[in-house]
């Protein structure tokens, strides 16, 4: 048993450094002339019109979008349309649930709510989706900015989810709206 607890001694003594080192680093991002703030990793560089159009084909580029330099970690985020007050947000994410689901049939969400994040509250669903040769872990955020939806997108391979989903949580955490 001794000698059990002196491997896990040693193990942990090795693995902290490179767990610390992995530490993803963020940089303030500020949209809509000041009115949002929120983290962004710095690993995310702004998507070149070249891999938009590739991934995402004849869709309008957002207000902004970063990607990992292969394309498999995305962030977006652009404003919508839709008016709604903060007390609907609960209603919207349903909505946006139910939505997805008729067009993805193997969309499995993983969790969801509205929370309050800086005073404001933040409409909320993680969830997973079947890519042609992988899955996708995917998650949607919004809030309301000059009482309309402003909508989030993270989305990683499934793969890196491991890696990159406590950084998504910061992002949401990050998000500041006047």
């Amino acid at each position: 048993m001794r000698k059990n607890n002196l491997k896990s001694i040693l193990l942990v003594a090795v693995l902290i450094p490179f767990i610390s080192f992995a530490q993803i680093k963020m940089e303030k991002v500020n949209l809509l002339n000041g009115k949002v703030e929120f983290n962004s990793p710095t690993e995310l560089t702004k998507m070149t019109d070249e891999m938009w159009a590739f991934k995402y084909q004849n869709k309008p580029k957002p207000t902004f979008v970063v990607s990992d330099k292969n394309g498999g970690v995305n962030l977006v985020a652009d404003t919508t349309n839709q008016s709604a007050s903060e007390s609907q947000l609960g209603l919207w994410k349903d909505f946006q649930i139910e939505q997805l689901k008729k067009n993805r049939p193997d969309l499995k969400v993983l969790n969801g709510g509205v929370k309050v994040i800086n005073g404001k509250k933040v409409g909320y669903f993680k969830f997973i989706t079947q890519a042609i040769d992988q899955k996708i872990f995917n998650y949607y955020f919004f809030t309301i900015v000059d009482g309309k939806i402003l909508l989030f997108t993270f989305n990683c391979i499934e793969k890196l989810r491991v890696n990159w989903e406590k950084s998504a949580d910061e992002i949401v955490s990050s998000l500041k709206t006047k």
